[in-house]
């Protein structure tokens, strides 16, 4: 379980501007014919470039910033293909579902008719394939899975079990199709388009787009005649039918143009719509955009198509009526590719096209494509959005703890690192600052347990901008490191730091810090000395704070003060009232019981630890929360021998047999996960070390001599942000009975 870390999150707004897409009237004739068949992506053969991972950052942006053919290209880009295909297997191993099929669809994207290969796709991309299938098809988007099990029979051998076995699902795919086409006529045209775009959208072959062209216009045709008839008879259509028709005739025009701009097809998009019925549905203003794309094809007129679509991107939508949103998806990626290869040094062009490709699990090029744009000499306000969106991408790949991409993503933001060096150096404030990109990844470093690569980058981080929490983040490193003297002089540079007056919490725990370096290095009256400061700011901060959720942090922080003292009773006293404080606030409510929990387990104050975690479980407190206080509550009954009185169990029961880690945790307090299996599911540093913790307190438990070795281990874990680290290191740290001042009024 983690302690409150500074991930920044910034979520920016599409910088682009263009006019909303309108609906239009509608009426007239359709054609088209279907393609030939066969499996997407092997179009011919190339020469493979292998791309490694150290590699990817930069081959993604050469792949990204020119289309031309040539055959270096072609090798290129399979190498591309396979690289960012091996991303998304990770992120499927790691469960991480929604990124790793955003991953899959990130490396067909890159590819345009005539561009697919078979070697595209090897063994770990088969793999990535089959990971994407699995989450697609309880959703029902027959298409994009039809497309993808035709890739991946493709990558499979003829005539082995496997291959035989995708043959099969494709064959059930087809006659479920088959089956579930019911409704009328309108209804049965409009399953048909869709299946039929979404299998375009990632198969590239011209076929496949000829394909769904054909079913969007039959579509179109069929609402405008519904539509006719209804006005002609007057007789009140079935629901689903009318429904059906007011999507084709509000969207069928944009979904056309948007299936052809998915390909960068300006020109092919324009002639589907002159020759067919979408002509009478396309908005006005999307026809004028795409026409001067068609006709003009220089970086303006893309620039104006892709700031329609998202802008559309950005407003809501009748969930019945409304282009889909993997269409749009597609052709912001499609029109945002073409307006930057236009024109590479255009910023509008390159924050759009960033922003998706971080949707698309391809972060890594994002700061070569902004850094590109921004030249030698940007002004601090594009280079801090450009900062802001390095940030965008590192919090993306921090929520699922990918920490390669991250690095990779962090390496390839040198070039505006140096700018923004550079910047500062000339009094320039930026918003957000190189320090802050520093201080990010350095964050993301602890929590890989990198703590080698972590510390100098918060020493380069509080140089340039020394702040009370950079300092104290700095100091806690520096202890695990073993660098006593150098964390407490960072202590006493975070108390003086400039924001040290605006800080009030951060002061209060940098004072906590000192206290427990004194204190565990055996000198009782500096540690008395910080601790009493620490008492004083935190009357002062209970003193000043207003809103309820700010009030509820300084008593957490008072509590621990408290703890500190020995004053067991104060301690929990104050821990109820910040859970008084933010009872109706789950997320909060979930914090201060852990932190609750967590003073009981290391005091073995069972009462407390119970009445704690009742009062989340009331509170509705996050699934994830309730699991660990309801280990720590279960762990503590086991120490002291107590029967348990069920809270703990009622804390766990929902995450039993979950595949989360949360789930898994679950799963072992129930005696369903061994300790051996417990540690062999452990994936990241973080939950190595949760496991460790949680296996050497549950031999504790059990009188077992050498588990406060496993202990000591834990507390020195360079993952600095986790409660079980802190947990460890209090359950051996010396114990001091120290006289509160007599001065002090406590609550």
């Amino acid at each position: 379980m983690s302690l409150p870390t500074l991930l920044p999150r910034r979520r920016l707004a599409h910088s682009l501007v263009a006019l909303a897409l309108a609906v239009s009237p509608l009426a007239c004739a359709a054609t088209g014919s279907p393609g030939a068949k066969g499996p997407p992506g092997a179009e011919g053969r190339a020469a493979v470039v292998e791309v490694r991972d150290v590699d990817f950052s930069g081959s993604l942006f050469t792949i990204v910033r020119d289309g031309k053919p040539s055959p270096q290209r072609a090798g290129l880009l399979i190498g591309v293909v396979r690289r960012q295909l091996a991303h998304a297997a990770a992120r499927f191993h790691a469960g991480q579902e929604e990124r790793g099929v955003a991953s899959v669809l990130g490396a067909l994207y890159l590819v345009r008719p005539g561009e697919g290969r078979a070697e595209m796709i090897d063994a770990v991309g088969e793999r990535a394939l089959a990971g994407a299938i699995e989450r697609l098809s309880p959703r029902g988007d027959e298409g994009r899975v039809r497309a993808l099990l035709e890739l991946q029979a493709a990558a499979l051998p003829s005539g082995s079990r496997a291959r035989a076995e995708v043959d099969e699902h494709l064959a059930a795919l087809d006659r479920w199709m088959k089956d579930t086409r019911t409704g009328g006529p309108l209804e049965q045209l409009g399953a048909e388009q869709r299946a039929a775009v979404a299998r375009a959208l990632i198969d590239s072959r011209p076929e496949s787009l000829e394909r769904a062209a054909a079913a969007t216009a039959a579509w179109i045709d069929r609402a405008i005649e519904f539509n006719i008839e209804y006005r002609q008879g007057g007789k009140r259509p079935e629901r689903d039918e009318a429904v059906e028709a007011a999507r084709a005739l509000e969207s069928g025009g944009a979904t056309m143009a948007a299936l052809f701009l998915r390909y960068g097809d300006a020109k092919g998009a324009l002639e589907q719509i002159d020759r067919t019925s979408a002509r009478r549905v396309v908005p006005p203003g999307l026809y004028e955009r795409l026409k001067a794309a068609a006709t003009d094809d220089d970086a303006a007129s893309w620039q104006a198509l892709a700031g329609a679509f998202a802008h559309h991107d950005t407003q809501e939508r009748d969930a019945e009526t409304g282009i889909a949103q993997d269409l749009l998806d597609g052709a912001i990626w499609g029109t945002a590719l073409e307006a930057y290869r236009r024109d590479p040094q255009s910023y509008d062009s390159a924050t759009l096209l960033s922003q998706v490709m971080i949707r698309l699990g391809m972060s890594e090029a994002t700061p070569l494509v902004l850094a590109g744009a921004l030249g030698d000499r940007p002004s601090p306000g594009a280079l801090g959005s450009a900062l802001g969106l390095v940030l965008s991408a590192l919090s993306v790949e921090a929520s699922s703890d990918d920490f390669e991409a991250a690095r990779r993503t962090y390496s390839a933001a040198a070039p505006l690192l140096v700018l923004a060096d550079r910047a500062a150096r000339g009094g320039a404030a930026l918003d957000p600052s190189g320090a802050q990109v520093r201080s990010l990844m350095a964050s993301l470093e602890l929590r890989a347990g990198n703590l080698t690569a972590a510390l100098p980058l918060l020493r380069a981080a509080t140089a340039a901008e020394p702040t009370v929490n950079g300092l104290t983040v700095l100091a806690m490193a520096e202890r695990q490191a073993g660098e006593h003297q150098a964390a407490l002089e960072d202590v006493r540079r975070a108390l003086g730091a400039p924001d040290a007056r605006s800080a009030p919490l951060e002061v209060i725990q940098a004072h906590l810090l000192a206290f427990e370096l004194h204190r565990d290095a055996g000198t009782q009256d500096r540690a008395k000395e910080s601790l009493d400061a620490a008492l004083a700011a935190a009357l002062d901060a209970r003193q000043r704070a207003r809103d309820p959720s700010a009030k509820a942090r300084v008593e957490r922080l008072l509590a621990r003060v408290l703890d500190g003292y020995g004053d067991e009773k104060g301690a929990v006293r104050a821990f109820e009232r910040a859970s008084d404080l933010v009872a109706a606030e789950p997320p909060q409510l979930g914090a201060a019981m852990l932190d609750a929990v967590g003073r009981a387990l290391v005091r073995r104050d069972l009462p407390s630890a119970r009445r704690a975690l009742k009062r989340a479980l009331e509170g509705n407190a996050s699934e994830e929360d309730l699991v660990y206080g309801g280990l720590w509550v279960l762990l503590l009954e086991r120490t002291l021998g107590q029967a348990t009185d069920g809270t703990a169990g009622r804390a766990l029961e929902g995450s039993v047999g979950r595949p989360s880690w949360t789930g898994r945790l679950a799963s072992w307090a129930n005696g369903r996960i061994s300790d051996a299996d417990l540690g062999k599911l452990a994936q990241s540093a973080a939950q190595r070390v949760e496991a460790q913790f949680y296996i050497a307190m549950a031999r504790k438990a059990a009188g077992d001599a050498g588990a406060d070795e496993r202990l000591r281990a834990v507390s020195k874990s360079p993952v600095i942000d986790l409660l079980e680290v802190h947990l460890a290191r209090e359950m051996l740290a010396p114990e001091l009975r120290l006289d509160v001042p007599r001065n002090a009024r406590l609550p």
